[in-house]
């Protein structure tokens, strides 16, 4: 396993805003058969399920689905992210439980995923199966905070960097939530000593999984284009990236936006 890979779980866990459910002193609060989210965030104002992606055989899955006939992308999607929407179906069941639990109803709803699989999958396929789970579900999660510390993207100047993306409902208790969000991850970066970029938002982005002409997987890629922001269009951007050159990878939390991932696997 990467050594960059369970970071946000790990950080999570010695959080002093966490409150860590997984310990034995709330076996009591959960018996069988009831849902158990892994923290409660901020004074028990978040509720917070953690899932990671793992054991996906990507190449399995593409070569069955290349051999179909009249294949959709809804039915790619729907094969390809079965797993995945899964686990985000039963944290947010998870999360309802824990509410009702504590009676906290009021609660925000958080889920965080972490890819951990690299080559196969990156971020854009969380954020693009999370999007495809919140139009008409999961209905006791706000948002779902979407991780990948062990795939790169490359900047404009052709610097490394991994996304953290809040994928988010159009709502005022949504926007309550990213607040927390957003103080999550700074606090992250100051704990794992990583440099922090803001005021960067997604012009477009794209994921292929490509199989040859037998239906054989061969390989997946995927690319992030970003609006530079406005302060960095000017010459003080060199300057800047060169304050982080000693510095492998940064971490963008991005606005929290609901958008469409266009992907597809091409033969």
């Amino acid at each position: 396993m990467n050594r960059y890979s369970h970071m946000m779980r790990e950080f999570l866990e010695t959080y002093i805003q966490a409150i860590n459910l997984d310990d034995k002193q709330y076996d009591c609060y959960f018996p069988n058969g009831v849902g158990r989210a892994d923290f409660l965030l901020f004074e028990k104002q978040v509720v917070c399920e953690f899932k990671e992606t793992q054991k996906i055989n990507v190449s399995s899955k593409i070569e069955k689905i290349s051999r179909r006939k009249d294949l959709s992308e809804q039915d790619l999607k729907r094969d390809l992210y079965n797993s995945i929407e899964k686990a985000l179906s039963k944290a947010n069941q998870q999360i309802q439980d824990t509410k009702q639990v504590f009676d906290i109803p009021n609660a925000f709803g958080l889920i965080i995923i972490e890819n951990t699989m690299p080559k196969d999958l990156s971020i854009l396929s969380l954020l693009d199966s999370a999007n495809r789970k919140m139009i008409g579900g999961l209905v006791n999660t706000d948002c779902v905070l979407c991780v990948d510390f062990i795939n790169t993207f490359s900047n404009p100047e052709g610097r490394l960097f991994r996304p953290v993306q809040i994928l988010s409902r159009n709502t005022k208790q949504a926007k309550n939530l990213s607040n927390f969000i957003n103080q999550l991850v700074k606090d992250f970066c100051v704990k794992s000593e990583t440099p922090l970029l803001t005021d960067w938002t997604i012009e477009k982005a794209s994921q292929v999984w490509f199989t040859d002409a037998n239906g054989k997987y061969k390989a997946y890629t995927a690319k992030v284009d970003f609006k530079l922001p406005v302060s960095l269009k000017k010459d003080s951007w060199k300057q800047r990236v060169s304050h982080f050159l000693d510095r492998w990878w940064w971490v963008i939390p991005l606005p929290f936006i609901c958008y469409d991932c266009y992907d597809w696997f091409v033969r």
